[in-house]
């Protein structure tokens, strides 16, 4: 009896091995945010917390125009989570501008 218990979840378990994996290209994206950055303070601190987010590949700050621009893998991170993670630092921030 024990015998034929194992053998089934064995090969419960051998069934599942022949299912191919499927794997995501990681398709890199551009969002650029205005901010309510003043001085290069503030974009010092947004660049050195948000470019260490997952899939996030650049971060440019420019300070004059309030403006981030990030490149980032879509398949690791989106357009929210990368807005959250500046409004944690204590800045506003919307999207103006996506590719």
């Amino acid at each position: 009896m024990n015998k034929i218990i194992i053998a089934a979840m064995a090969a419960l378990l051998l069934a599942g091995v022949n299912c191919e994996a499927k794997t995501v290209k990681p398709v890199l994206k551009k969002v650029v945010y205005v901010t309510s950055l003043d001085c290069e303070n503030c974009a010092k601190k947004i660049r050195e917390n948000v470019s260490f987010e997952k899939g996030v590949k650049d971060l440019k700050v420019d300070v004059p125009t309030k403006r981030v621009t990030i490149s980032f893998d879509s398949v690791k991170t989106d357009t929210a989570s990368l807005r959250k993670s500046i409004n944690k630092l204590g800045y506003s921030a919307k999207v103006v501008k996506y590719e």
